[in-house]
Formats: structure tokens, C-alpha cells, sequence
């Protein structure tokens, strides 16, 4: 049975893991019409299987993660969740019997400390002023299947593609996201694979604003991905991801995200390492 998703589809309708056992988890592999299954859904399906584990009181704190293989859209997922502590789980999902994803998740309650935060949020547009990824989809001839169930709103460039950067220069792209549908309230474990879901969302713009319109000849491909996540979540307005890449040799680039709430609270910090190659 397809389970084809498109941008009129609730994100917390394929987010769901079911329990098949004793730290035994199922789950769907979403298929977007990309060709391919999209890495952000098994991270979020992985770490929702990992909370989910810990208990009802579980808090994500992060997640490490390697994509081992391709995985095929609608295959069914298995994932063997793992109890390294109290706090930790490590998850190996598998797709229709293959190895795809691996994860160690880290959950804990809040324990008090001193309130570290350096600023760093950019003045720049508000969502509502910026035009939505449909009337740019419209505009710039996007086929419908780009478009998920996460709403992005394109603060900087405005021009496409991005006009790339020289060596020594730092380049960054900056959106807002937010679910295109609201999530429910009182689950903090579906916000935070929320939050994984998208973290790997778009991720490659980080390598196309330094390479420009270069890199419609070449294609990135996550392998390590890691995600920390610094306040509680809930995710119901815009946050504002910013995505940059400072690093890139032999064929692999260093994506950098910081993840804001609107009033400048960093929620989120994602490191990615992607294979970039040419097509």
C-alpha cells in the first residue's frame, strides 16, 4: 500500500511508530514522490522509536546518526531499539530486512545549570511578509512534489539559484519552517522528531548557496548527521533555520544549521556531513 505523501498531509499523521515488541518498533517509510526515501523521516521515525522507549517523561537532548544505505520509499521499517542507560537508546532501523539508519539517542529531564546563549539571530523578514513555498513553486516552475508537509518561507537569497560563493567566503541561506499542519499539543516526543524531521530538510542548500549554479551538476547525499537540541519544544509558529556549509574537500562538505524560535531563542544546533559528487 503507497503511502504517498504530499503537502496537504498532517507531518504527524507518518511520524508514527508502532510497538511490535519488547524495544521492537514499526513504522512506514514515507514516500514523497522524490525518488528516494527522504533521510529526515527515519531519523524522526528512529528518535521517536528511542523516546517513545524511554518513557513518557522522556526528553530529547540529541541525537547522533549515520545513514548506512538507501532506503526504498514505503518499505516497512523495523527498528531495534537498543538500552544503553537510563538516558540513552541506540536504534538500528532496518528497511524491508536491509540496515539503513543508525542512532544513539540521549533523553534527560531537566536538571538546572547556568543559561548560556551567545545571540547571534539576524535581523531579518518576518514569515508573514515573505511569500510562501507554493506561490514560489508557482512562480519558479517547481514540480508539486518538492513541496512537503513543512512550509518553508525563503527569507534570503531572492534570486535562484543562489549566486554561490568564492573560496574564502561564507555563504548561508536562511528560511523560515514550520509544519504545514499544526502539531498536536501535550506530545513533546512528536515535536522533537518533528524537529529531526526537518532538521535534514533542505540540508543540501547549505552546499548550493557556496557552489551557486554549479551545483545543478553535482548531487549531496547525508551521511552523518547529529542534532542538539537546547530548550523545550513545541513547535506551534515559524522557526528560523539557518544553513550554511565553511568546509568541503575530497568529495565531502560540513553543513552547520542553528534553528531559532521567532523572539531569538536558539532551539537547535545541526551539524551534517553529505557526500558531494558529480552527476
Amino acid at each position: 500500500m503507497s503511502s504517498l505523501v504530499g503537502p496537504s498531509t498532517p507531518l504527524a499523521r507518518f511520524l508514527n511508530v508502532d510497538r511490535a515488541g519488547d524495544r521492537e518498533w514499526t513504522a512506514s517509510i514515507a514516500d514523497f514522490d522524490w525518488g528516494a526515501a527522504f533521510g529526515g523521516d527515519l531519523l524522526a521515525k528512529a528518535a521517536l522509536a528511542a523516546i517513545r522507549d524511554v518513557g513518557p517523561s522522556a526528553v530529547l537532548r540529541s541525537i547522533h546518526a549515520q545513514f548506512l544505505a538507501p532506503a526504498a520509499p514505503n518499505a516497512r521499517a523495523a527498528l531495534h531499539v537498543a538500552r544503553l542507560d537510563a538516558a540513552r537508546r541506540r536504534v538500528l532501523l532496518e528497511a524491508d530486512g536491509a540496515a539503513a539508519l543508525h542512532l544513539v539517542a540521549h533523553c534527560a529531564p531537566p536538571s538546572g545549570g547556568p543559561h548560556l546563549e551567545a545571540g547571534g539571530f539576524p535581523a531579518i523578514a518576518a514569515p508573514e511578509t515573505l511569500p510562501s513555498d507554493i506561490e514560489l513553486a508557482q512562480g519558479e516552475g517547481w514540480p508539486e512534489r518538492f513541496l512537503a508537509p513543512i512550509e518553508f518561507r525563503r527569507a534570503e537569497p531572492r534570486s535562484w539559484p543562489f549566486p554561490g560563493a568564492a573560496d574564502g567566503e561564507s555563504a548561508h541561506w536562511r528560511g523560515w519552517l514550520r509544519p504545514r499542519a499544526p502539531l498536536p499539543a501535550g506530545d513533546p516526543a512528536l515535536h522533537a522528531a518533528a524537529l529531526a524531521f526537518a532538521s535534514d530538510y533542505r540540508s543540501h542548500w547549505g552546499v548550493e548557496v557556496r557552489l551557486g549554479a554549479a551545483f545543478a551538476k553535482h548531487s549531496y547525499t547525508s551521511v552523518d548527521h547529529a542534532l542538539w537540541i537546547h530548550a523545550p519544544l513545541a513547535w506551534s509558529d515559524w522557526w528560523l533555520f539557518e544553513t550554511r556549509c565553511d568546509v568541503g574537500r575530497d568529495g565531502r562538505a560540513l553543513v552547520q544549521r542553528a534553528v531559532w524560535t521567532r523572539d531569538g531563542a536558539r532551539v537547535a544546533t545541526v551539524m551534517q556531513e553529505g557526500i558531494v559528487t558529480q552527476r
